[in-house]
């Protein structure tokens, strides 16, 4: 287990007047205030959010081969995952247990030790001390008075949904499966099966929050004005919102036509791609996008499916990784290279759309507090994002 102490609380940024009217119902609550979405707020998530959150934080292609590893930052602890001998992913922290320098830098293949770069010690891919070189003189690798036992690599709860790869850092949350039941049933729907990463993938630079970020794309009321070719030739949109505390905060769609043959790239179904989405009791297919609470994201589509990290890089900036997952042989068949590199720019372009949007908003959140500006949802649009941001207080209040 790892602990984080910090005097902070969060009554030092939210009155009791303040969390009562977050939790009112949708059309009356008030939102966080602005102050929840700077440097300071996000030092108290960084120490009591975070760690007790299942975090997505890469992919399991990431690390393929056995002796795999790379370094992953999760809201500022320095991590690292390893696959073993074994194929196991492990997780530690990315720390050595000598003079805490950095144990890698880089995405690394085919270790076989993992080495300190500054002294040299070495542990095995399992985390266990194995090695420390000139200890005790220029020829000596151990000292008497020095006494190793209990300094392997202090390691991270890990665990795998599909190609993600989950931490948990205080190592008190609930088993991963368990965990991660609500989201299974959510998306009782899609195929995961010979689901296979495709070459396609982007990575994007949020210029704020991670919240903001994550808030954005859990609502779909700004699409008209924001994604705007999202509606091209559909008459309805067949919304839903749907939530598990902790695990997930879904938008989902079942768009119906006028006129098909005007919809964009995003929304067509490419024959030549296999179906991974079953279709409801009505006949029809419901897409989604949700965040996978707290830094996790998934787009599923009719034949391809996009599962994220959506990380935090301090208070102010956000990391977008995603990868394109199709079925079988389609994943990779350069005759489909075209059809799948489609998809994919497409949800790539949604996803830019939204830079300019999260740049202002979190700008404002900076500002909006000193004008006396509150935040209001829209029930029918934004319970959603309601849920997130009570989510995010019950993590941070001691009292619940």
């Amino acid at each position: 287990m790892t602990a984080f102490v910090t005097d902070v609380t969060l009554g030092a940024f939210l009155s009791a007047d303040e969390l009562a009217a977050l939790r009112r119902p949708t059309g009356e609550a008030i939102g966080l205030p602005g102050r929840a979405y700077g440097e300071k707020f996000f030092e108290l998530e960084r120490g009591k959010l975070f760690p007790k959150s299942w975090c997505a934080v890469a992919f399991g292609t990431d690390i393929p081969e056995p002796g795999d590893a790379m370094p992953v930052d999760l809201a500022g602890w320095p991590l690292m995952v390893v696959r073993g001998q074994d194929r196991r992913v492990r997780a530690f922290h990315n720390i050595c247990r000598h003079r805490a320098m950095r144990l890698i830098g880089k995405k690394c293949e085919a270790l076989g030790v993992i080495a300190c770069p500054w002294h040299s010690w070495t542990y095995d891919l399992e985390g266990r001390l194995i090695a420390t070189p000139r200890i005790g003189g220029e020829t000596k690798s151990s000292d008497s008075a020095f006494d190793t036992r209990g300094l392997d690599l202090k390691s991270v709860a890990v665990g795998e949904w599909h190609d993600l790869v989950f931490v948990n850092i205080d190592g008190k949350a609930p088993p991963l499966a368990k965990h991660m039941k609500p989201l299974d049933e959510m998306m009782a729907n899609c195929d995961f099966s010979d689901l296979r990463k495709a070459p396609e993938s982007f990575t994007l630079d949020y210029p704020g929050n991670w919240k903001v970020s994550v808030e954005g794309a859990i609502e779909d009321y700004h699409i008209p004005w924001g994604h705007p070719q999202l509606n091209k030739g559909a008459k309805r949109g067949g919304f839903a919102l749907d939530f598990a505390p902790d695990c997930f905060y879904a938008n989902s769609v079942v768009r119906e036509y006028t006129a098909p043959q005007e919809a964009d790239p995003a929304n067509l179904q490419d024959p030549r791609l296999p179906r991974i989405l079953s279709p409801d009791v009505s006949g029809k297919i419901r897409t989604l996008f949700l965040n996978v609470f707290p830094t996790g994201g998934i787009q599923s589509r009719e034949n391809f499916i996009l599962l994220g990290l959506m990380l935090p890089d301090g208070g102010a900036r956000t990391l977008l990784r995603f990868n394109a997952y199709f079925k079988g042989a389609a994943a990779t068949d350069p005759d489909l290279a075209a059809a799948r590199q489609a998809a994919t720019a497409a949800w790539r372009l949604v996803l830019e759309q939204d830079i300019d949007f999260v740049r202002a908003v979190h700008d404002n959140y900076q500002r909006r507090d000193s004008a006396g500006i509150e935040a209001h949802m829209a029930p029918f649009w934004e319970s959603n994002v309601l849920e997130f941001q009570r989510n995010v207080v019950n993590l941070l209040d001691d009292r619940t």
